[in-house]
């Protein structure tokens, strides 16, 4: 009976210690607002990933997006891309190496446009396109990108017509597309 009532015991700490220390959905937006510029902070997008919360969301310097990662318990968030693309196409990045996941996101004003890759030598990843009623957008993560020399590989983000046809790119690291 002792060994009965230990084990629920111990099961109930458990699941409070478990449910005590998980950061909810919005205590992680308001540590992201504490980062921005809460003024003119618009939320787009937000999805739980597996390590963690990617938001896109625009404020006065334009589009963004940022990631948090449960295990740092922190915000990565990008610098600006136009709200307007000229070219219907727009990319962003984070890169922290606190947080070892790079995360990309964009906008697409090209109804046309119907599939994003982020390439680099062996590593293809697509990207998920989201529609709302605010517009198209994108994003997609790594937990690392390919090296060689200790430098990393050449990247280059697409953006393709249904058919495959790519309609823009752009390389980043070589300058290379």
């Amino acid at each position: 009976m002792l060994i009965l009532v230990r084990r629920i015991s111990s099961i109930i700490i458990l699941i409070f210690f478990i449910t005590g220390c998980s950061i909810s959905r919005e205590d992680k937006v308001d540590k992201l607002l504490e980062k921005t510029q809460p003024k003119t902070f618009e939320l787009l997008y937000q999805e739980e990933v597996e390590k963690g919360m990617v938001v896109l969301y625009k404020d006065e310097s334009g589009f963004r997006h940022a990631f948090f990662s449960n295990k740092a318990e922190y915000w990565n968030t990008s610098g600006n891309a136009e709200l307007n693309p000229k070219v219907g196409f727009t990319w962003g990045m984070t890169n922290d190496p606190n947080i070892p996941i790079l995360t990309f996101a964009g906008l697409i004003t090209v109804d046309e446009i119907q599939n994003v890759m982020v390439r680099q030598n062996t590593l293809n990843q697509q990207a998920k396109i989201i529609s709302t009623e605010q517009g198209r957008y994108w994003f997609t993560y790594f937990d690392y990108l390919e090296e060689a020399s200790g430098q990393p590989d050449p990247l280059k983000i697409e953006a393709l017509l249904d058919d495959g046809e790519i309609v823009w790119k752009d390389g980043i690291y070589d300058g290379k597309l």
